[in-house]
């Protein structure tokens, strides 16, 4: 068994809360103090986010078990994730990969640029003109985070999942972005992490709505096959119109 609260793996544990035995003293030493008795129901029992434990672990461990959950245990990770917590933690979570995931490229690619260097063109980070640039892509992954949610929310009900919301797609979006970290690799981390990340962004949709997997991958791929789709027709349209206009 997977605890829910740290994501260690045990044998047994108690069945109240079925945390595994050190998260499960910590949370009744938690619950004594909150007036919490041993048959109540415990937060972290059912659903639980490290990130949203600001108490419980912290931002560096939230940060990180939420990573190393989300990236390695994704089925166990996005079961347990609330669907209903606000918006304010999720958009942090997606906020601070991306900006790590930013700067580290950016450090990586200003360390590697030797001509500049030696050109004496080597400014510093937070001193040089490519920072405006910096922030300018801040902004956009910042919009990114909210417009994506939408989109999926909106793909969902369009394929019938009734009990899709636009919470719950903001949240699931925004813990799938753990990926983003692997952009720092050179030549392929992209790559990798587009592709890991719609696997985890499947799953989550999976998890957390009660869907089917293909049903999952349609909703992520949908506004790509409308898009082109839209494309082709206009594609058609013109070649069509090109030829009865020379037919004429």
């Amino acid at each position: 068994m997977i605890c829910p609260k740290c994501g260690k793996e045990f044998d047994t544990a108690p069945s109240v809360t079925q945390l595994c035995p050190d998260c499960f003293r910590l949370a009744m030493e938690s619950g004594q103090k909150e007036g919490f008795g041993p048959n109540s129901s415990f937060r972290g029992s059912n659903w639980y986010c490290p990130w949203e434990d600001e108490q419980g672990t912290g931002f560096t461990q939230g940060l990180l078990q939420t990573l190393r959950q989300s990236l390695f245990n994704p089925t166990s990770f996005f079961r347990r994730l609330p669907l209903n917590g606000g918006y304010k933690f999720p958009f942090l979570y997606a906020l601070v990969v991306s900006s790590i995931a930013i700067l580290a490229t950016y450090m990586a690619s200003t360390i590697l640029d030797h001509k500049a260097m030696q050109e004496g063109h080597h400014e510093m980070l937070f001193m040089g003109p490519g920072f405006g640039s910096l922030i300018y892509v801040l902004l956009v992954i910042s919009l990114e985070i909210f417009i994506k949610p939408v989109v999926l929310f909106i793909c969902l009900l369009a394929l019938g999942v009734r009990n899709a919301s636009l919470e719950g797609a903001f949240r699931i979006s925004c813990y799938s972005m753990g990926p983003e970290i692997f952009n720092v690799i050179p030549l392929f981390g992209t790559l990798v992490a587009g592709a890991w990340e719609f696997v985890i962004l499947a799953i989550g949709l999976k998890e957390g709505f009660s869907i089917g997997t293909g049903r999952a991958i349609i909703a992520i791929l949908l506004p790509v096959i409308v898009t082109a789709s839209f494309l082709i027709i206009l594609i058609i349209l013109a070649i069509g119109s090109f030829l009865w206009g020379n037919l004429l």
